[in-house]
């Protein structure tokens, strides 16, 4: 749960439209308490549940992670 003191709210408000411009209505924020240096997660919350995209220290981190690791995901290469 989001807290008053957790976020700034204009900061809060533009992430919420960055991840609702990359992944659409299910785009969300949240702030994770038990990870101190990369609190801000960035994701899609479907059906109650809070898929993580990225993770960072600010929102702007927590976006670049997302596209590394897509970029990342990209690359992998399956072994039969």
């Amino acid at each position: 749960m989001l807290r008053e003191f957790d976020l700034e709210p204009l900061s809060a408000a533009a992430a919420i439209a960055e991840a609702r411009r990359r992944w659409g209505a299910v785009g969300a924020i949240s702030v994770a308490d038990e990870y101190p240096r990369s609190r801000r997660l960035v994701g899609e919350l479907r059906g109650g549940r809070f898929w993580i995209r990225g993770r960072g220290s600010t929102w702007e981190a927590a976006f670049a992670d997302a596209d590394a690791r897509m970029v990342r995901a990209s690359r992998r290469i399956a072994v039969h």
